[in-house]
């Protein structure tokens, strides 16, 4: 069952943004899904939720312990935002858009718990993660991968980010073996 339900909220730098975010599940089990943007108390969740996955197929590397330990000083602090995906209150998501310049952010760390995956809690998030990156004239989001994590890959696909060459010399991640970008401009 598919419901749809807009979302207006004043990001942190005073946009409004207007999203349509679609609800998978079945009866309206998701219904009280909320993307929210950083928020200190749930810094510990967002460390947490991103451990998960980088234990279970990586190994966590100097970059992503500075990132997850202290996403104020990080990845809010220099202008970037996270967002978090609650559930009658509790975080079940989040992704993050970290600034590299003016115009060019990266989509990192992005996380579902485990029992909430494949419920459309990933592309909310995405979505939302986008409409604010145009809301603040960002002109292009990338993203730096693995193709072990098959889901991620296609969601990022599917919303519009390419495939770009790299130079695995230039990669933030040592397990990075794919980057894909989205150009905010078209």
């Amino acid at each position: 069952m598919f419901s749809d339900m807009i979302n207006r909220k004043r990001c942190t730098r005073g946009s409004l943004i207007d999203t349509r975010d679609t609800i998978h599940g079945t009866a309206g089990a998701m219904k009280n899904l909320q993307i929210v943007p950083f928020d200190p108390t749930y810094a510990d969740d967002f460390k947490r939720l991103n451990l998960v996955w980088l234990e279970r197929y990586f190994r966590v590397e100097p970059l992503d312990i500075a990132v997850l330990s202290d996403p104020a000083e990080t990845i809010i602090k220099p202008g970037g935002m996270v967002f978090f995906a609650l559930l009658d209150g509790a975080v079940v998501g989040t992704c993050a858009l970290i600034r590299h310049t003016e115009g060019l952010f990266e989509l990192s760390k992005m996380a579902v718990v485990d029992t909430h995956q494949r419920k459309g809690i990933g592309t909310q998030l995405l979505r939302h993660a986008i409409a604010w990156a145009r809301s603040q004239s960002i002109q292009k989001l990338f993203v730096e991968t693995n193709t072990v994590l098959e889901s991620a890959v296609r969601l990022y696909q599917r919303l519009g980010f390419r495939t770009t060459a790299y130079k695995s010399s230039d990669a933030h991640y040592d397990r990075t073996n794919l980057k894909l970008e989205l150009d905010l401009q078209q």
